[in-house]
């Protein structure tokens, strides 16, 4: 899929056949980790179960069916398999529990120690967080009915927005990736729900994130983020239903180019994680 992605623009008669080769292994790949889980998980298989969830996450985050924009989610018609990359978040945490990477004789320890056991949960501080520390414009709080005494478990889009409202000047890079995908694996099944029905503020909920990582260092994420997220602009802006949604799109994306920086701004109170490398 590398080989793929590297050679899409500069040898475009190389890209199907590098795609298809890709497809071949990932489906062999796929069956044959299907029937690993199928049997009695061994100790000694734990970490490869891992590491095989994760590539298997980024394979289906970087394939897309079309490079046509009229032909991917969520301008294409509706089939059963949309957003079935997003919906792996529920398998990695099952994953999660099988693995444990953050137990002491994991070779992932040294990373994921500081981790919540077992399986990633919604961190403490959401929970208690100021509305105040929404760094976005009040007329954005007021589309997504944000206000002072929202939290996550009363307003449905009040966790995603605050997310992005962290990342929003952030460049995406190997060190900070995983800030990223707290948006992602913080996905309620009430908004997964609103994404399948194609709900206008939560589509461009995940429209803003694509349009804060199609410019990062990590080309399985890019790619989808390029042509999904040109999609949902247009999608937004021919179904615009009173809220201007595609023109909050462009503004956010133009102050996001202005002033995004690299590295990782937030505080570690805040994450409950240190990005910083030893």
């Amino acid at each position: 899929m590398h080989d793929a992605d590297l050679v899409h623009s500069r040898r475009p008669e190389l890209y199907a056949s590098h795609k298809l080769a890709a497809l071949q292994h990932w489906n062999t790949g796929s069956k044959l980790f299907n029937q690993l889980l199928a049997k009695p998980i061994l100790p000694t298989k734990r970490d490869a179960i891992w590491a095989t969830g994760v590539i298997i996450g980024a394979t289906s985050f970087w394939y897309v069916n079309s490079d046509k924009v009229d032909e991917v989610w969520p301008l294409k018609p509706s089939e059963p398999d949309d957003l079935a990359w997003l919906r792996l978040g529920e398998g990695k945490k099952s994953l999660w529990r099988i693995a444990d990477p953050t137990r002491p004789d994991s070779i992932f320890y040294q990373l994921m120690k500081d981790k919540a056991p077992h399986c990633p949960s919604v961190p403490a501080w959401i929970s208690t967080i100021d509305t105040s520390m929404m760094r976005v414009p009040q007329h954005i709080k007021a589309i997504f009915g944000v206000t002072p005494t929202s939290t996550f478990k009363n307003n449905v889009y009040h966790l995603p927005l605050f997310i992005l409202s962290r990342i929003q000047s952030v460049r995406l890079t190997h060190a900070n990736v995983l800030s990223f995908i707290y948006f992602t694996a913080f996905i309620t099944p009430e908004l997964m729900h609103l994404l399948e029905i194609k709900d206008q503020r939560a589509v461009f909920l995940l429209g803003w994130w694509f349009s804060i990582i199609e410019d990062g260092d990590l080309w399985w994420m890019s790619s989808r983020a390029k042509i999904e997220g040109w999609a949902i602009r247009l999608w937004l802006e021919r179904g615009d239903d009173g809220f201007g949604l595609a023109g909050v799109l462009d503004g956010l994306r133009r102050e996001t180019r202005e002033r995004v920086v690299e590295g990782w701004d937030a505080p570690v109170e805040i994450w409950a994680h240190d990005w910083d490398e030893d």
